[in-house]
C-alpha cells in the first residue's frame, strides 16, 4: 500500500510553504518508512476535497483533507506499517494543538500575507515558484485575502499598505465623478507637514502592539514541555514555528521576538525538525503530480487551464459567489472518504468524474477561443491591447487648406 500526501510545496528552505502541510509532512517522515508514502506538490485546486494537507489512498480512492483527520486515520494502520513512537497520551496535546491553530495561524498570516512588504519580495514569489503558469495570477490573491480575513481580529489592517493604496485611489474616483477639485498626489504629499510617525513603516509603527501579540502566543507555547506531548502536537508545533523562525522578509518582527525574545526551547524544537537526518526537502519522496498520474502533457495543460478558469470565475462579481457554493455541493457529493459505505459503484463514480472534467476542460476551451477571437478583434480594430501601461489620444490637426481659396494660397506659400 502507497499512500500520496498531497501539499503544498516548497518554499523558504521548508519542505512546504504552510503550517499544516509541514506538519503532515513531519509526521509521515517519522512514522512511515519512505518506500509506502509519497508527496505529491499540488494546490488545492488540484484535489477534490480542494483542501491541503491531502492523504489519499489509490487503492480505495479515498481522500483524507486537514491534518487532525489524516493524523486520526493513519493512527488506524496496523503496525509495522505505521510507527507512532509517541508517550502515552497527553492530556495537554489537544489543547496546544487547537492553540496552535486558533493564535499561532494569525501570526503567521500577519507577517507572509498581511504585511505588503513581506508579501510582495517573499510570499508571493514562493508561490510564484511552486504554482504552475498562469495560475500565480489566480491563487496566491485568493489565499492572501483568505489569510487577512484569519487575521482580521487583530486589527492591523494597517500592514497592508496596498489596500490602503486602492481605497485611496477609490476615494480620489468618488471625489473627481462628483465634481470635487482634485489634487494630484504629488503636491498632496508636499502640502503635508511630515511627522516622525509619517516616515516609519506599518510595521515600525505597529511594533509594541505586533511584539505583544508575539509575545501572548510564544509565552504560552514555551511553557510547555514538548517532549512530552504526543508526536502529532510536536509536529504541527514544528510547522507553525518554523513558518515564524525560517522565511527571511524584510520586516522580519515575528522572526526577532521568536529568536532573540527568549524562547531556546522553541527554537531547538524547530532545530530538531530540520536537523540532518530530518526534513531536507530534497530527500522526501517527492513524486510530480501529473507524471504519477499518467498524464499527457496536453491534458495537464487542460487541467491546470480549467483550475485557472475557475480561479477567474470565482473572482466575478454576483456570479463567483455562487459558482463557489454549487462548486462545493457537488465537491461534497462527489469526494469518497473511509466511512462511506453507501454510494455509487467505483465504475460509476470514475465515469461521472470523468464526464464532469470533460464538460469543465471543454468550458475552458470554448472560453479560451472566444478570448483568442476578442482579442484578434480588437488588434485589427487598433484598440490597445488589455493592460497596456500607456494609451494616448492626438488630435488630427486640420492644415491650412481646410480654409478655402486663401487657405490654399497660404498654403502654396508656406510650401
Amino acid at each position: 500500500m502507497v499512500l500520496e500526501l498531497h501539499v503544498w510545496g516548497p518554499a523558504f528552505g521548508l519542505p512546504s510553504i504552510d503550517a499544516e502541510c509541514l506538519a503532515a509532512i513531519a509526521y509521515l517522515a517519522r512514522t512511515t518508512s519512505r518506500s509506502e508514502y509519497r508527496l505529491v506538490q499540488t494546490s488545492p485546486s488540484a484535489v477534490p476535497t480542494h483542501h491541503l494537507p491531502a492523504l489519499h489512498k489509490p487503492s480505495a480512492n479515498t481522500w483524507i483533507s486537514g491534518f487532525s483527520p489524516i493524523i486520526s486515520h493513519l493512527r488506524s494502520f496496523p503496525s509495522p506499517s505505521f510507527h507512532d513512537d509517541s508517550p502515552p497520551h497527553h492530556g495537554d496535546s489537544t489543547a496546544y494543538s487547537a492553540f496552535l491553530t486558533a493564535h499561532a495561524a494569525p501570526l503567521i498570516a500577519l507577517s507572509l500575507y498581511v504585511s505588503s512588504a513581506n508579501y510582495a519580495a517573499t510570499t508571493r514569489p514562493a508561490y510564484s515558484a511552486i504554482l504552475p503558469f498562469p495560475l500565480p495570477w489566480t491563487e496566491p490573491p485568493a489565499i492572501r485575502a483568505s489569510m487577512s480575513l484569519r487575521a482580521a481580529h487583530l486589527g492591523l489592517s494597517s500592514l497592508d499598505t496596498d489596500a490602503a493604496e486602492d481605497a485611496s485611489i477609490a476615494e480620489e474616483k468618488a471625489a473627481a465623478a462628483a465634481g470635487w477639485v482634485h489634487i494630484p498626489a504629488s503636491l498632496s504629499a508636499q502640502l503635508k507637514s511630515k511627522s516622525v510617525k509619517d516616515a516609519l513603516t506599518p510595521e515600525q509603527a505597529a511594533r509594541i502592539k505586533l511584539d505583544g501579540l508575539a509575545r501572548e502566543v510564544l509565552d504560552v507555547l514555551a511553557e510547555a514541555d514538548w517532549d512530552r506531548m504526543v508526536l502529532s502536537a510536536r509536529c504541527l508545533a514544528y510547522g507553525y514555528l518554523a513558518l515564524m523562525a525560517v522565511p527571511d522578509v524584510p520586516r522580519p518582527w515575528l522572526r526577532e521576538v521568536l529568536l532573540q525574545g527568549g524562547y531556546p526551547s522553541l527554537c531547538e524544537l524547530v532545530g530538531r525538525f530540520r536537523g540532518p537526518e530530518a526534513l531536507a526537502a530534497e530527500k522526501l519522496p517527492w513524486e510530480e503530480s501529473a507524471a504519477h498520474s499518467g498524464q499527457s502533457s496536453l491534458v495537464a495543460g487542460l487541467n491546470v487551464g480549467a483550475r485557472f478558469a475557475q480561479g477567474l470565475i470565482y473572482d466575478i462579481p454576483g456570479i463567483g459567489e455562487e459558482w463557489r457554493r454549487w462548486w462545493a455541493r457537488r465537491r461534497k457529493r462527489s469526494v469518497r472518504r473511509p466511512e462511506d459505505t453507501a454510494g455509487l459503484t467505483q465504475k460509476r463514480r470514475d465515469m461521472s468524474a470523468s464526464g464532469a472534467d470533460t464538460l469543465l476542460v471543454a468550458g475552458v476551451g470554448m472560453a479560451a477561443v472566444l478570448a483568442v477571437n476578442a482579442g484578434f478583434f480588437l488588434y485589427r480594430s487598433g484598440v490597445p491591447s488589455f493592460g497596456a501601461p500607456v494609451h494616448s489620444w492626438q488630435m488630427v490637426r486640420a492644415g491650412l487648406s481646410s480654409f478655402g481659396a486663401a487657405g490654399a494660397m497660404f498654403s502654396g506659400l508656406n510650401a
